[in-house]
C-alpha cells in the first residue's frame, strides 16, 4: 500500500470515528420517532468535518476528492447513517454551484461560499426522466435545492415560484423527506451535469454498501455473543451460513463498485456497468440488512435495537435510483440492446 493509499484509509477511519461519536444511535432513533432532521449543533458539526467540500474544485475551496475518496467517504457515511440531506448537498448542490461559477455566475460562487461557510444549506431533487416531482431529502432551514434530471442541472432557491416543496412522512423518517415539484416559473435545467450525476450515483451505491456492511459486523459481533441450547449462535449451521452469505454478497458489492471508481478515474465506466450496478448493489445492500434482522431474532425487528435505521436507508437509496423492478429492467434493456437483441418494454 503506497503512502497516499494510507493516508486515504486514515482519513476514512477518522471521519468514520468522528461519526460515530456525533451520530449516536440512540439520538437517530429518537428523531426518528419525531420524524425530526438533524437539529443545528449536529449539522453544524457535520458541516465542520467538510462534507460540503468534498467534490467542490481545490480552486474554489473544495477539496475535490478523487473518485475512490469519494465512495470510501460515502460508504462511512452510509455505516453511520450520516443525515441524507448531507448527500445531496454534498454531492449535486456543491458542484453544481461550483460549475456555476466556473462559468461565471457570480451569485453562484457566494452561494457555494456561504454553502462552505455553514451560512447557507441545501439538498438535492433527482427527477426521473419525464417527471415533474419527486421526493427529496432537504435539511432544517434549506434555501437552495439543486434539481438533477438526467444530464443537466439546475440551483434553485425555495422561496421563489421555481419549485414549491412539500414536507411529506417518509420511509427514512427524521431525514427531512419533502415532495419537490417544478412550479410554473421552472424551466428545463440546463447545466451539463453528467459527472455531478455520476458523483452522486457512486455515492448512493457507496453509501447502501456501508449501511448493509456495518450490519453484517453488528450480526457477527451479535451471534458470537448470544447463546442458546449452551452454545453461541454462531456455531449453528443456519447462522453461520447466512453470515457467509451477507459476506460474499457484500464483497461482489465492493468489487464492483471498486471497478466502477477505477472505471470513471480512467474515463472507461459505460452505462451498462452504471445501470448493472444500480440494481446490483441495492439489491445485495437490502438482502444483507434483511439477514441481519433475521440473525438478530425476535430483538432484531424491535425499534430500540435500531437495525431499521440501516434498512429503511437502504430501502429509501434503492428507490431512489428506480427501485427493484425498474432498476432490473432498465439494467436488462441496456444489455439487451447492447447484444443487438429486440426488446419490449
Amino acid at each position: 500500500m503506497t503512502t497516499v493509499e494510507l493516508e486515504e484509509l486514515e482519513l476514512a477511519r477518522a471521519m468514520d470515528a468522528a461519526l460515530e461519536g456525533l451520530l449516536r444511535i440512540p439520538s437517530l432513533l429518537e428523531a426518528a420517532a419525531a420524524d425530526r432532521p438533524d437539529d443545528a449543533d449536529t449539522g453544524g458539526s457535520l458541516l465542520g468535518l467538510g462534507w460540503s467540500s468534498i467534490a467542490v474544485p481545490d480552486a474554489l475551496g473544495g477539496l475535490e476528492l478523487p473518485w475512490h475518496q469519494v465512495a470510501r467517504l460515502a460508504a462511512v457515511g452510509g455505516r453511520r447513517l450520516l443525515p441524507s440531506a448531507m448527500r445531496g448537498e454534498a454531492f449535486v448542490l456543491a458542484p453544481a454551484l461550483a460549475a456555476l461559477a466556473q462559468a461565471g455566475d457570480s451569485k453562484s460562487g457566494e452561494w457555494l461560499d456561504s454553502l462552505l461557510a455553514g451560512e447557507v444549506r441545501g439538498g438535492a431533487a433527482v427527477f426521473a426522466p419525464g417527471v415533474d416531482r419527486c421526493v427529496a431529502h432537504l435539511p432544517p432551514a434549506a434555501q437552495l435545492v439543486a434539481c438533477l434530471r438526467g444530464d443537466r442541472v439546475a440551483v434553485l432557491e425555495l422561496d421563489g415560484d421555481a419549485v414549491d416543496v412539500e414536507p411529506v412522512l417518509g420511509l427514512d423518517p427524521g431525514q427531512g423527506a419533502s415532495l419537490v415539484r417544478f412550479g410554473p416559473g421552472a424551466s428545463d435545467p440546463r447545466t451539463p451535469a453528467a459527472e455531478i450525476h455520476r458523483r452522486w450515483l457512486v455515492a448512493s451505491l457507496a453509501e447502501a454498501f456501508g449501511a448493509a456492511q456495518r450490519c453484517l459486523e453488528l450480526s457477527c459481533q451479535y451471534a458470537t455473543e448470544r447463546m442458546q441450547f449452551g452454545a453461541k449462535i454462531v456455531t449453528f449451521q443456519a447462522v453461520s451460513h447466512r453470515l457467509a452469505e451477507m459476506a460474499v454478497e457484500l464483497e461482489a458489492s465492493d468489487a464492483g463498485i471498486g471497478r466502477l471508481v477505477a472505471g470513471l478515474h480512467q474515463g472507461e465506466v459505460g452505462e451498462q456497468l452504471l445501470l448493472a450496478l444500480s440494481h446490483s448493489i441495492p439489491a445485495a445492500a437490502r438482502s444483507v440488512c434483511e439477514g441481519a434482522i433475521q440473525v438478530h431474532g425476535g430483538a432484531g425487528f424491535t425499534w430500540e435495537l435500531g437495525l431499521h435505521l440501516y434498512y429503511r436507508r437502504v430501502l429509501t437509496i434503492q428507490q431512489e435510483l428506480g427501485g427493484p423492478s425498474e432498476s432490473a429492467r432498465r439494467a436488462g434493456v441496456n444489455y439487451m440492446a447492447s447484444m443487438g437483441a429486440g426488446t419490449n418494454d
